[in-house]
């Protein structure tokens, strides 16, 4: 075996090329939808801003490897630039996009008839919110006057503090989930063996270590340059009506309204979605298409004859899913995670063994991180995070509630992810609506309710998420024996430059064009991420109620049937559902992405009933181009708005 520092993935190449997927990422991902108007590129947990960039370096490695072999990236060094990219997908638009767009909307929107100078402003910590003194936040929302020198002194008064105190949160949020992927990897790899269906392609695109192969035995394949031809010819068809408008398009979504007041099918042809879940396994995939199309009818019923959670006043922010059984799979995915914990109480007791003792006989030199420092590194970034609430305005027991609800949401949705191969998910109901709905208004004071708005500022529209990533990267540490250091001090560098050049770029487009008018809604003088959560965190403030006995019924109800399905599924080895597809079926992501599970589901039940484990490894390629042919495809795409069509992109899908 290669010493650990022959593996290393860490060099100064892969150093270079990281940093530089790193800055596609958090500057493209902005640019992209809210100045250029193309394809979201980060909108997923393996999104086109990681896929395309990846498979263009997979292609120029095949070219050097040709021209100059001694300058050939080595495997462990590939697979450090993609998770590099990888950790960074959510940063610059569901974290620092929101941090930025929520905690500057009361200096600016304050206004007489919205009465948040006497209800929100002064439950607001002031460390937490930048001031709008020289018109600071005037200006972020509406650009600087034209001619008017960039005011320096000023906008670092504003935003230095708020910043610091953001930022000291998010990283310990980020440290605690890497200490819990470190604590759980061997739980979820080795013990329950997780497929982890997202990590197969970048894995088949590679030429194995050591190897003579100049390209990878999967692009000799021809089946799969005919899955890869399939969405490739779709958006390069697409891309001639960029220039020719009366030129057909093929569409990619196919709305079927089934009956009325039931929701609509989604049929969208999401190839990524077909790829990734052919590498899942069968009762997972089917149960998630069948629980979608359960909640679908049921959810129709309830629209049909009035039941359920109707009503605005009862829809809670961000909540994008059916609003009635969004609770029933919120009640379904806790169950889920916690009887996960449970069922590893055996590997964290020996992980809480060796972080106390070094000597106890479990060997962690495989892990990110060793045991002790991920043990204790949590504990500390939980009190920090929980003083921190705290001193925001909350009460001891609602900080509590709330941070355990923010980590079970991480944990479930990483597990989703690494087990199901779900390509991009939200949670059905957030943090702070269950904090509120479990104690009821009436128990939390205005400074609790105002501090649980702010916090929509990490946890609010809650995807591309920091964890799956990690996990991930854990699972490419294991199967490549790379460098636990380098691969560390690569997933660090990355989160620190993915955050510095996203802050500094958005700051910089909002004082040049106005945030309000970028294309986003996060920025949106009406309905912007800052009024839809300070309006809510008024709504409350004005209006205490007791716990919300309806939205409770229908948690309880999707704990009880998860508790069901999980005892049926171990007790009974011949069951069909997994209890896993309750937990999602009522995101609205799923919609999206229901009809191609069911087609990668339909296509592998086929493959393996007819072919068995030989066909099912011969027809990998063309689900492998599937997924690489809608990245090349959608990039392309890309680069064609960014040369031709800045302002009037034409996006494509989501991620």
């Amino acid at each position: 075996m290669p010493t650990e520092g022959e593996r290393s993935g860490l060099t100064f190449r892969s150093l270079v090329l990281g940093l530089l997927m790193v800055l596609v990422v958090c500057l493209g991902a902005p640019y992209a939808i809210w100045v250029l108007g193309s394809s979201e590129i980060t909108w997923s947990f393996f999104p086109i801003g990681v896929g395309f960039p990846f498979i263009c370096l997979i292609l120029l490695n095949i070219l050097v490897k040709t021209l100059k072999p001694e300058w050939t990236l080595r495997p462990a060094e590939l697979m450090t630039v993609m998770v590099m990219g990888l950790v960074t997908t959510g940063i610059p638009i569901f974290m620092v996009g929101f941090v930025l767009s929520i905690p500057t909307t009361p200096e600016y929107f304050t206004s007489a008839e919205n009465q948040w100078d006497q209800f929100l402003i002064p439950h607001l910590p002031r460390w937490l919110i930048p001031s709008n003194e020289g018109l600071a936040m005037t200006w972020f929302f509406e650009g600087l006057p034209f001619g008017e020198p960039v005011p320096w002194s000023t906008l670092l008064d504003a935003w230095t503090m708020p910043l610091f105190w953001w930022l000291s949160f998010v990283w310990s949020l980020y440290f605690a989930c890497f200490a819990m992927v470190v604590i759980l990897r061997r739980q979820w790899v080795e013990r329950e063996r997780l497929a982890y269906p997202l990590m197969e392609v970048p894995q088949a695109l590679m030429v194995e270590e050591g190897s003579a192969d100049r390209v990878p035995a999967i692009l000799r394949n021809k089946v799969f340059w005919i899955g890869a031809g399939v969405p490739l010819f779709i958006a390069l068809w697409n891309t001639v009506g960029f220039f020719f408008h009366f030129f057909p398009q093929i569409s990619w979504d196919y709305p079927v309204q089934v009956a009325r007041s039931f929701p609509p099918i989604n049929i969208r042809l999401y190839f990524p979605v077909i790829g990734f879940m052919y590498f899942a396994n069968l009762n997972v995939s089917f149960s998630i298409w069948f629980f979608y199309i359960f909640t679908l009818v049921e959810e129709g019923i309830f629209n049909r004859f009035g039941l359920g959670i109707t009503g605005a006043t009862e829809v809670d922010a961000f909540i994008w899913g059916l609003p009635s059984t969004s609770w029933q799979c919120w009640g379904a995915f806790m169950v889920m995670v916690l009887w996960g914990l449970w069922m590893a109480r055996d590997h964290l007791r020996e992980v809480w063994r060796k972080a106390r003792d070094q000597g106890y006989p479990v060997d962690d030199s495989r892990e990110l991180l060793s045991y002790r420092v991920a043990v204790a590194g949590l504990i500390l970034a939980v009190l920090f995070m929980l003083a921190w609430l705290c001193k925001a305005g909350m009460s001891p027991l609602v900080a509590l509630l709330f941070l355990s609800f923010v980590l079970i949401a991480y944990l479930g949705i990483t597990r989703l992810v690494v087990q199901a191969g779900v390509y991009y998910l939200t949670t059905p109901v957030v943090a702070e609506s269950m904090t509120t709905v479990t104690l009821g208004t009436s128990a939390i004071p205005p400074s609790g309710l105002a501090a649980l708005g702010l916090c929509y500022s990490f946890f609010g529209d809650v995807q591309s998420i920091f964890m799956p990533a990690a996990a991930n990267a854990s699972k490419l540490h294991d199967r490549l024996r790379m460098s636990r250091r380098g691969l560390s001090l690569a997933i660090a560098l990355a989160v620190l430059v993915g955050f510095a050049a996203s802050i500094s770029y958005i700051i910089y487009m909002a004082y040049d064009q106005g945030a309000s008018n970028f294309s986003s809604w996060f920025f949106r003088v009406s309905g912007g991420a800052g009024l839809r959560s300070f309006e809510e965190a008024v709504a409350k403030i004005k209006t205490p109620v007791g716990p919300n006995l309806p939205k409770l019924t229908f948690f309880g109800a999707g704990a009880l049937g998860m508790t069901l399905l999980t005892f049926m599924q171990y007790r009974f080895p011949w069951w069909p559902l997994h209890p896993i597809g309750l937990a999602i079926a009522a995101v609205w992501m799923v919609r999206n992405q229901a009809a191609p599970i069911f087609i990668a589901w339909a296509a592998k039940n086929i493959i393996m009933r007819f072919g068995g484990i030989d066909l099912y490894r011969k027809a990998t390629p063309f689900f492998v181009g599937l997924i690489s042919g809608h990245f090349l495809g959608v990039g392309i795409s890309f680069i064609l708005d960014m040369i031709f069509f800045p302002g009037n992109g034409h996006p494509i899908l989501h991620g």
